[in-house]
């Protein structure tokens, strides 16, 4: 069925006006896409409608799409979609311009541009909407795969170091789970924005901590060998870190206390060890050091914000890709059709950096 509607699908070209080369783009009305059932199986079909972008928004053939631990949440059935985004999974993507909505704003974007773009749903799909604030155009030399591992993992970083934490030039900063995409995208922005004195960078095993000293991380440590708040006060003279950007939560709350500096700042970004403390938790640490304590998600938060963080991002970091200073880590790529191995890799806990599927 599939191969007769894209027979009879409508056929577009476009000159793109950076270059002298035209783009043409065949489009079905049906598209393949990863589904999954009530049991969170997942299995590749083919009779979803293919969007159309709206006032504002931008029709992207996918290329790659980013494997992130919410989509696990989501076809589990404990991460609810945020009203009106697709329920298709997938948050980010990268690929090809089809078409552009009506809406002079979308005026920066050509079919034929090459974009990679953070979406509320929808990227695990041939084609995907994705509003024109938070597209970002990739340079040539930056290609599809890498360009998938940029939005979610580059921006939840960006937005955790400085619009949470605020950090500044000099400051030390340490990152958990910084063998994880956002991990490993937070120690290079830490790192080429910042000139971070310190970066401290946790893990579970030598080889994510041997990656995370090559990418700027100054002292790292294996959470599994060693308490991360010692190493951090005995290398600091026990003056601890400025600002810690957290994946764990509950367990490792009284652990951060001890390794934040005075007037610190702490940004929760998951919830690994559980929402919980071991103990009930003392707040005479929290006044005495008068640390600043922020939990921050990216997909619910509202566009003006993502539009805001994307916009900045483009400005402040995006150059340092052309120049070479910060990369994009990728751990694996599956096609679309091995989506469930791509999933279990990183529900085992197994990637260095990201996982990405390709179409």
């Amino acid at each position: 069925m599939i191969g007769l509607l894209r027979k009879s699908s409508l056929s577009f070209s476009f000159a793109n006006r950076a270059s002298t080369r035209f783009f043409t783009m065949s489009l079905p009305s049906r598209m393949k896409y990863v589904a999954y059932d009530d049991q969170g199986t997942l299995s590749v079909e083919d009779d979803a409608p293919t969007p159309s972008p709206g006032a504002g928004q931008l029709l992207v053939k996918v290329s790659a799409s980013g494997v992130n631990r919410l989509d696990l949440m989501q076809r589990k059935g404990t991460y609810p979609v945020p009203a009106g985004e697709s329920k298709i999974l997938g948050v980010e993507v990268s690929g090809t311009v089809v078409s552009v909505g009506e809406n002079s704003s979308c005026s920066q974007f050509q079919p034929g541009d090459r974009v990679c773009a953070l979406v509320g749903g929808g990227g695990y799909a041939e084609y995907c909407v994705t509003p024109v604030e938070t597209t970002i155009k990739l340079n040539d030399e930056v290609s599809f795969v890498d360009g998938a591992a940029i939005p979610e993992a580059f921006l939840t970083a960006y937005g955790g170091l400085y619009f949470s934490c605020n950090l500044t030039q000099g400051e030390s900063v340490m990152i958990h789970a910084a063998g994880s995409g956002v991990g490993t995208a937070a120690i290079q922005l830490a790192k080429s924005l910042s000139g971070s004195s310190a970066i401290f960078a946790t893990a579970g095993s030598q080889e994510k901590l041997d990656l995370c000293t090559k990418l700027g991380a100054t002292h790292t440590i294996n959470y599994k060998e060693a308490d991360f708040s010692d190493a951090v006060l005995a290398t600091t003279g026990n003056r601890g870190v400025d600002v810690i950007m957290d994946f764990v939560g509950g367990s490792y709350w009284e652990k951060n206390l001890r390794s934040i500096a005075l007037d610190g700042r702490i940004v929760s970004l998951g919830l690994l060890g559980g929402p919980k403390t071991a103990e009930p938790l003392n707040m005479g640490t929290v006044l005495r050091k008068r640390v600043t304590l922020t939990g921050s998600t990216l997909r619910s938060r509202s566009l003006p914000y993502k539009a805001r963080l994307a916009t900045e991002f483009q400005q402040n970091a995006m150059p340092l890709f052309a120049a070479g200073q910060v990369k994009p880590i990728v751990d694996s790529v599956f096609s679309i059709g091995e989506a469930t191995a791509a999933h279990d890799r990183m529900s085992s806990n197994k990637n260095i950096g990201k996982i990405i599927l390709t179409f």
